[in-house]
């Protein structure tokens, strides 16, 4: 065994903010307690995805354990639901069992990795879980029980690293929403991985989605009910991962509400993350979603709240935005030229303007409105 303990303590700290720290640390790890190859593996049974941080083991073998081989991987399933922090090992997982399975006979024994393990759970939930793994070397297949010491010793810091690395990711992604985000609270943000898996949803959007049925998650996935919507929402998604010189990432997509009448608008725009994510979807796009029921509804609230209008003077003065005129925005009410005239003096009087150009203006200005508002 060759490192330094408390160094490799702090260096394990330092990855949980810094995720590209990780590659070079893993490989100390082993060194440190003696093994051959060392492994950070994240495994999503709802995403039928497993992700492996190994930077020793051969690049073949790992793709192959991600694409296929990990749902056959007997260790996965004895330890997907062990409480974090537990240690175990081979035997601990049934060492019988794995010599006889397709996974070690067809793929694990031509890994160029022992079959013997010491392992930790360092997070878990449902239907995933992120462990950290000990490997040992197909010409020496045991790991010693001062590995399994020197591991033991490391497990608190390895779980506390996750724990912050999650409370990091989350920050970044609270802080890029609200960076993109347009100041109106009329707007919702949803994050999502390129395979539509809710990452992050705010109030705003929660309440949306809440209101009708354009927006749907099921099992954690986001999708339109709209079927021509949804492709459409996928293919902008996935192109987000895909960014090249020959085309444009990003669209706006509109799908109806419930009711048929009103509806969502969309803005799909690629997320850029800051660092590896070491646990949960990895974010692909950011989904910023307006109700256009919502976002008039909060439109005439914030009017009466801001000139004590009523609410058919509000609905009023947000139709007068259009542009067209005072008989056009009464039709648009279901109210008589008279009446139109009537609410209009008493807009005027509360709004301390004259003419309906004026009108315009201030209405604008009271905050977060447009002509596409009403």
């Amino acid at each position: 065994m060759s490192g330094d303990p408390a160094a490799i303590i702090g260096r394990i700290y330092d990855a949980a903010i810094d995720s590209a720290g990780w590659s070079g640390l893993l490989c100390d790890i082993a060194d440190l307690c003696g093994a051959e190859n060392a492994a950070l593996v994240i495994s999503d049974s709802l995403a039928s995805r497993s992700t492996v941080i190994t930077p020793r083991a051969d690049p073949a073998v790992v793709a192959a354990y991600g694409e296929h081989w990990w749902q056959h991987d007997p260790t996965v399933a004895a330890t997907a639901h062990l409480p974090v922090g537990q240690v175990t090992t081979l035997a601990n997982t049934g060492r019988e069992r794995f010599f006889q399975s397709a996974f070690h006979n067809e793929f694990w024994r031509h890994s160029g990795l022992g079959a013997e393990r010491v392992a930790t759970n360092l997070i878990v939930d449902d239907s995933a879980f992120s462990s950290f793994v000990l490997q040992a070397s197909s010409r020496r297949d045991e790991i010693s029980d001062e590995a399994r010491a020197t591991f033991s010793l490391l497990v608190p810091h390895l779980v506390r690293a996750v724990e912050v690395n999650c409370k990091v990711q989350r920050l970044e992604i609270l802080n890029s929403v609200s960076k993109v985000q347009s100041t109106s609270d009329q707007t919702g943000a949803i994050v999502v991985d390129d395979r539509m898996r809710l990452v992050h949803a705010d109030v705003a959007a929660e309440d949306i989605m809440r209101a009708g049925s354009a927006i749907t998650v099921s099992r954690g996935v986001v999708s339109l009910r709209d079927p021509e919507a949804d492709a459409r929402l996928r293919a902008a998604v996935g192109a987000c991962g895909e960014i090249s010189l020959k085309r444009t990432v990003g669209e706006r997509i509109q799908a109806r509400q419930a009711d048929g009448r009103t509806r969502v608008t969309i803005d799909v725009m690629p997320y850029r993350k800051h660092a590896d994510i070491l646990w949960g979807a990895s974010p692909a796009a950011l989904l910023l979603v307006a109700d256009s029921e919502r976002a008039r509804h909060m439109a005439i609230e914030r009017l009466r709240d801001r000139f004590g209008l009523t609410r058919a003077e509000a609905m009023l003065s947000l139709e007068m935005l259009k542009g067209d005129g005072r008989a056009a925005a009464a039709g648009r009410c279901g109210i008589s030229i008279n009446t139109a005239r009537t609410h209009l003096t008493r807009i005027f009087e509360k709004t301390g303007v004259n003419r309906q150009a004026e009108l315009i203006r201030v209405i604008m200005d009271a905050g977060n409105f447009d002509r596409t508002t009403a």
